[in-house]
């Protein structure tokens, strides 16, 4: 008759449990970094004066500028 005690979990779970912490840790830390890359270039190309061209302005009203690209 079972006493209410629950078995041991297998001997890899607890080397499968660190495994996947680590490559969830692995994951967040290339994001973090490859999103901070990635505002630095922004950040340095609006330094630069350089403007995406999904915000360029396209009309003489945009931003009070002329536009990007000549008619």
């Amino acid at each position: 008759m079972p006493t209410g005690q629950s078995t041991p979990p297998p001997r890899g779970a607890g080397k499968f449990a660190v495994i996947a912490a680590v490559i969830v840790g692995m994951m967040i830390i290339v994001i973090f970094v490859g999103m901070n890359m990635q505002h630095a270039q922004t950040a340095k190309e609006q330094e630069a004066g350089q403007v995406k061209p999904a915000d360029a302005p396209m009309t003489e009203n945009d931003l009070g500028k002329l536009p990007a690209k000549p008619n």
